[in-house]
Formats: structure tokens, C-alpha cells, sequence
């Protein structure tokens, strides 16, 4: 993405690595008090609705700001519960004290600051028989207001059901502010308003609209949405759409860069998954591009040959590996990722800190049907990524022996001990918290955006990691999209392998097109970078007399155009020069005296 401005930017605190001896994934379920049961299982009288059995919702957001990632899950038909992190490896639950304890169907969730007021706001989704949705908004303490109706979120229906999945947010028009896709489960019925896969945007503050129809996406499709995505997969710097979608429907709309998408799947040579579910986004080979991996269903028994009922493909994963250009190329035999049993939710994760991106996916039906049962009971599939994008699974060996039917998975560094953790919800089932005991034997760099004109969370940012010893950089694009009804925590993850800094750190920020770079970062601890903006030459989001200094710097030396990146965010009129005119507005903008 070409950037017109570049400025210098170091803002950080420290937290130092604790180490320990084990190499594995152990089981802190119980110990970490997030045990619950997702759904008993029975059904309501006078519902069938499918997608209880699909569902188990999750996701990681600091709610109250305290630097700890908590966690929110989802219920069939008992109250949804929040965990509130107690920074010594153990939650809380605070659901009902904190008034987000839905007990309403629920499937996907998702945080996200929809108002750009600096803390995080919670979207639940629901099916049958709830009849709408619910955004819950944080007053900036952790206490939450139901307003998903005021703020044109809560998608009120009187269809029979109400298919609803997964939630991602993304800033599609890049106008600072998050906007959503709602993914359901189901033919699009837009004649007749009901279930149907929607894209919201958001009109300033955290209010929407329903922009599916203007935007060309997803209504003129049938689309049995699961898992919708914001990413920019051809690095013009504005997010696309894909979405992994059951029954061949699986979907990547190109961004116009009007407010218009077009349905490219078939140039992109991507959509071949047979029944598309989970999904994860990331740069495999660290080649500076985005890959899409989607899970599916991996039946080598051909199943539905021989059952005149089933509906489903036989051929498994697919690995959509990115060309550069927003082309995909099918490696999925190459990376070996294609056996995944009947897959659903899907992450990217450098779970050893080595430089590269792992995969781990869940798996697992327990529909009531006989020819069902070769998924009831099928492990957690995890690929180690040897560094070319080549994989070996390796999930035993490390302790993921969970064979429940999982559905939601995230990764987060709950105990903030610098590796990521994992957990995945099962369906009418307990979860499972798996701690890393072993990725923080090698060094590691934790990132977290704070936009200025970009959206508070740096949504659709992207970073770059440059260390010694590298061919090339690692790259990460922030996201706030699903897994499979399930979110990974914003605070973005490096592995720096052996290295003890990292040389470079760049963030290119989407809306101003302004550059973040710092040097010599030491390892084993994590950023907070913020967006700068004019008049902020040290980017310290404060405007004082230190950027005076600077300015004056500016103004006597050889550096006073815009060829000379540190001075660029002092053009204050932004007339490609630097002088006693920007000066002037820089006093009276900030009344200096």
C-alpha cells in the first residue's frame, strides 16, 4: 500500500517473559475457573433448529482496560457468562454484575469499539426462537446498556428462524469508524426480509445501516454463511470480503473503494471448498501477502455416495495460498493441511515464537444421524509450520488431545507470560483452556494499536517485523474477524525466534496513510503504538513543547519539505512544505502560547 507520509513513533511498556521448563499444552480448564456447560442438549419444544448443534460462541477483549485479556461465551438456552482475567492465571465470572449475562440463544460474539470512546463494546448474535440481536456499549468502566435497537443492530425478524453465526468488524469504506458483517446460516431471503447474510455500516459513533443491497455483496448470492472475514488480500489498502460458506457457496468480494464490492471469487480461483466453516486469515510464508485457509469436511469413506441424504463434500481444508495479487493458488496438499475431519473454527498462531504462523483447527459433529458418528469423537488437528509454508501435524505430541465436538477456537496470552494460549468451546459440552508452557523459551514482541484518524483499535492496520537473521519481514494485518463464531484477542503476537530485538517495527496506519517506524525494539515485552497526527512529532498522542522543539528544528534545517519523513506530520496546511504558516496553525489548533 503506497504511503505519502512518514513519521517516527515510540510509545511502549515493558513486560518481562517468565519461563518454564515444559514443552507442551496443559489443560488449565478447571484451574483457571472458565468451566461451564454450552447446552444441555435438549431442545425446545417447537424449535429444530440445526444450529444449536453448531454453535459455541467466544471471545477475548480487555472490557475494562486493565491490560488483561477476559473472555465472553455463549449459551444455548442458560445465561451467557463473562470471565473477568484476575492477573494470576484465573478468572471470574461477572456476566450478571456487569449486565451482559444474555440468556437469549446466543452463537457468535464479538468485541469491538464501535464508538471510538477507547474501550470495548460486546455484539451477541442469536437464532431461533430469539427474534433479534444485541449490542451491548461500554460506558468506559466495564458496565454495559443494551442498545442494539437505538443503534440499528439488533436485525428484528418475524422469519421463522434465525440462522445467525459469526460476527466480523472492519472498516470497509475507511472512514475511521468499524463497520459488521452478521454471517447467517441459510439462503439469502431478501424479497421477504428474513434470515439472510448482512453488512452493516457504521454511520458515526457506533449507529448502522444496512448497506448490503448499496454495497453489492452478498444478496444477489446465495451465500450459507459461517464465517465472514475483512482482509485486504490484494494490498491496494482497502479490506475485501471472504467468506467461508457451507454447500460450495464460499465467497471473495473485491473492495471498489467506493463503498461497492465485486464478486470475484471465481477469478481468484478460491470457493472450491465443498462446505466451507471456519476460517483464518494470515501471511503463511511470510511473503508480505495475506493467505486464506478454510476448513471443511475430510471424509475419505465418501459418505454421502452411498446415503441418498447427506449433503456434504468428501475433499476437506483448503489452503488458498495469496500469488501477491489477490490470485490464489491451491496448497493444500502442499502445506498438508487438508485432513481436518468435519472442521469448523480455524486460527493462525505462532505458538513457539519461531517466526512462523501454526495452524490448529477444531473438529467434531454429533448430529443425530448414524452415518454421523466417524466425527463424534475426532482430536484437535495442529500443523507446525516448518518456515516455507510446508506442515506437520503434530497435535498429540503437544498435549491437544481434546476429541469433543469443538466448534469455536481463539488464541490469547491470558496469563501474560509471552505465548499464546488456546481455547475452544464444545458444543453441549465444557471448553478447554490450554496454557503454553512452551513458546516463551524463544523471544517474542506483543503489539497493540491505538488509531487516531484509523479506528481506535488499528483495525486493518498492518504490521511488520524486521529482525536479524531474516529474509524477510513478518507481517501482520489487524483484524477483528471471526475464527468461526469466535474472535482471537486484537493484541497482535510476534515470535522473534532467538533474536533479542527486533531491528524494525512498521506499522502502516490505513486512513492517514502515516508510517509508525521504531528501532532496536527489545524483545519479550508489548508495545502500544498510537496513530500519529499532525503536530505530534515524537508520537507521544500528546501535543506539548517537545514537538515545538521539533518544529523549529524543522523549520532551520534542510528538512523543511516533505522529502524528509520526520517533518512531514508538521505540515500543518498540507502544502507539501514546511513553514511559518504551518507553525501559525499548529499554535492556534493546540493554543500554544
Amino acid at each position: 500500500m503506497p504511503m505519502n507520509k512518514t513519521i517516527i513513533t515510540i510509545v511502549a511498556y515493558t513486560l518481562c517473559a517468565v519461563s518454564v521448563s515444559a514443552q507442551t499444552f496443559v489443560d488449565q480448564t478447571t484451574n483457571a475457573g472458565v468451566s461451564y456447560v454450552q447446552w444441555d442438549g435438549i431442545m425446545p419444544a417447537g424449535v429444530s433448529s440445526e444450529l444449536f448443534m453448531m454453535s459455541g460462541g467466544a471471545a477475548v477483549g480487555d472490557f475494562d482496560n486493565d491490560g488483561w485479556p477476559d473472555l465472553y461465551v455463549t449459551r444455548i438456552n442458560a445465561p451467557n457468562r463473562l470471565f473477568r482475567n484476575l492477573k494470576n492465571g484465573t478468572f471470574e465470572e461477572v456476566g450478571a454484575a456487569r449486565q451482559v449475562a444474555l440468556n437469549s440463544y446466543s452463537t457468535g460474539c464479538a468485541w469491538a469499539d464501535i464508538d471510538n470512546d477507547g474501550d470495548l463494546d460486546l455484539y451477541v448474535l442469536t437464532t431461533e426462537p430469539a427474534t433479534r440481536h444485541h449490542l451491548f456499549i461500554n460506558d468506559g468502566t466495564g458496565m454495559f446498556t443494551e442498545q442494539a435497537i437505538a443503534r440499528g443492530a439488533a436485525l428484528e425478524t418475524n422469519a421463522a428462524k434465525r440462522p445467525s453465526t459469526s460476527i466480523s468488524f472492519g472498516d470497509y469504506n475507511r472512514d475511521g469508524w468499524l463497520d459488521v458483517i452478521v454471517a447467517s446460516w441459510s439462503r439469502n431471503t431478501f424479497a421477504t426480509g428474513g434470515e439472510r447474510t448482512l453488512l452493516l455500516k457504521n454511520t458515526g459513533n457506533g449507529y448502522f445501516v444496512d448497506e448490503t443491497i448499496p454495497a453489492n455483496v452478498f444478496y444477489q448470492d446465495i451465500v450459507w454463511g459461517f464465517t465472514p472475514r475483512f482482509a485486504d488480500v490484494d494490498d491496494d489498502g482497502w479490506p475485501d470480503i471472504l467468506i467461508a460458506a457451507d454447500f460450495s457457496t464460499s465467497k471473495l468480494y473485491h473492495n471498489n473503494q467506493d463503498g461497492t464490492f465485486t464478486d470475484i471469487t471465481a477469478a481468484s480461483n478460491v470457493g472450491t471448498d465443498e462446505n466451507g466453516m471456519g476460517a483464518t486469515i494470515g501471511d503463511l510464508e511470510n511473503d508480505g501477502d495475506l493467505d486464506w485457509f478454510v476448513t471443511a469436511i475430510f471424509d475419505p469413506a465418501a459418505t454421502c455416495d452411498n446415503v441418498s441424504s447427506c449433503n456434504w463434500g468428501n475433499s476437506g481444508n483448503r489452503m488458498y495460498a495469496n500469488n501477491g495479487t489477490g490470485v490464489f493458488s491451491d496448497s493444500t496438499d502442499f502445506c498438508g493441511v487438508r485432513d481436518g475431519y468435519w472442521g469448523w473454527g480455524a486460527t493462525f498462531l505462532d505458538y513457539d515464537n519461531d517466526g512462523d504462523a501454526d495452524l490448529t483447527m477444531t473438529n467434531g459433529v454429533m448430529f443425530p444421524f448414524a452415518y454421523d458418528d466417524p466425527f463424534n469423537f475426532n482430536p484437535l488437528r495442529f500443523w507446525d509450520n516448518d518456515g516455507t509454508g510446508q506442515m506437520t501435524e503434530i497435535s498429540a505430541s503437544l498435549g491437544l488431545t481434546d476429541a469433543r465436538s469443538g466448534k469455536g477456537i481463539l488464541t490469547f496470552d491470558y496469563d501474560r507470560d509471552g505465548d499464546l494460549d488456546i481455547f475452544v468451546t464444545n458444543n453441549s459440552d465444557t471448553p478447554v483452556l490450554y496454557r503454553n508452557d512452551m513458546g516463551n523459551a524463544m523471544h517474542w514482541l506483543q503489539i497493540q494499536l491505538q488509531g487516531y484518524e484509523t479506528n481506535r483499535s488499528g483495525v486493518g492496520a498492518r504490521i511488520y517485523i524486521y529482525s536479524v537473521g531474516t529474509t524477510n519481514p513478518q507481517m501482520h494485518e489487524v483484524s477483528a474477524s471471526s475464527n468461526y463464531m469466535s474472535h482471537n484477542d486484537i493484541v497482535e503476537h510476534f515470535g522473534l525466534s532467538t533474536a533479542t530485538s527486533a531491528d524494525v517495527v512498521r506499522v502502516d496506519w490505513p486512513r492517514s496513510g502515516l508510517t509508525s517506524i521504531l528501532r532496536n525494539v527489545p524483545a519479550d515485552q508489548r508495545l502500544t503504538i498510537y496513530e500519529p497526527h499532525a503536530g505530534d512529532f515524537d508520537g507521544d498522542n500528546l501535543i506539548n513543547f517537545n514537538d515545538a522543539q521539533a518544529f523549529i528544528a524543522c523549520l532551520a534545517g534542510p528538512n523543511n519539505n516533505q522529502s524528509a519523513s520526520p517533518c512531514r506530520v508538521g505540515d500543518m496546511n498540507t502544502d507539501n512544505d514546511i513553514d511559518l504558516q504551518d507553525v501559525q496553525l499548529w499554535q492556534m489548533q493546540f493554543q500554544i502560547p
